[in-house]
Parts: structure tokens; sequence; C-alpha cells
């Protein structure tokens, strides 16, 4: 009974560590290179563990891009009272944020409209 009490302790104390690396840090995925993407917003997802924008950029050629614009998550965001509401399908905008370390994808710092309007969602990470 005892050794049983002693293997369980023993694998629980190893397995703490790759409990706590479970989740990931912007810095993970993000440089620190800021760039800017002009397109459509194809879709908006407000929720946990990130919120989203789908981008549509198109280039001088017509080809097509879809980049992924990740934000804070959800309830971070609403706490800070933030609202995605702003953000409408089918509105053009110029997104800056973070370069991502995968393609097309960016850590959102703001959004800016075509009538000059810009959107910051986290205003303290600018």
């Amino acid at each position: 009974m005892e050794k049983g009490l002693l293997l369980i302790a023993l694998l629980s104390f190893l397995s703490f560590p790759f409990g706590l690396s479970a989740h990931h840090s912007t810095n993970a995925n993000f440089t620190q290179e800021i760039i800017s993407v002009n397109g459509v917003i194809e879709r908006v997802r407000f929720q946990n563990p990130h919120a989203s924008v789908l981008i549509k950029n198109t280039d001088e050629q017509g080809k097509e891009t879809f980049w992924l614009i990740e934000s804070g998550a959800r309830t971070t965001l609403e706490r800070q009272g933030v609202s995605l509401d702003i953000l409408k399908v089918g509105a053009k905008v110029k997104a800056t944020g973070r370069k991502g370390r995968r393609e097309f994808t960016m850590y959102l710092r703001e959004i800016e409209f075509e009538d000059g309007t810009v959107f910051i969602p986290q205003p303290d990470l600018n």
C-alpha cells in the first residue's frame, strides 16, 4: 500500500510540469515584427481561448489569401469592456499586429476601417 501511494505521488509530481506548459503564450506563436494586411472581414469569432477575425486579402493579380487575426480571450476582453460587435462581415479594413510564426497569422493590435475609425481591442498591449 505504501509503495502504491509513493508511486502515485511520484507520477503526480512528474506530470505536474507538463500541465503547466499546456497553454501557450503569444510570444510562442507571434514575432515582434509589426505588419499590416488590407482586406475584407470574412468571419468574426468572439470566443475562448482566443477571439479571432478572418480577413480575405486579394493581391494585384487577384490571388486571395485568408489571414487569421487572433486577439485575447473572450472573457478577458469582456472584463475590459471590449466587444467585437463593431467588426462586421464584409467590412473593408486594414489589420495591424504582430506577425505570426505560422504563415498568414497575426496577433491583433488594431483594425482601421475605411472611414478612418480605429478599433483597438487591447490598448494595454500596444
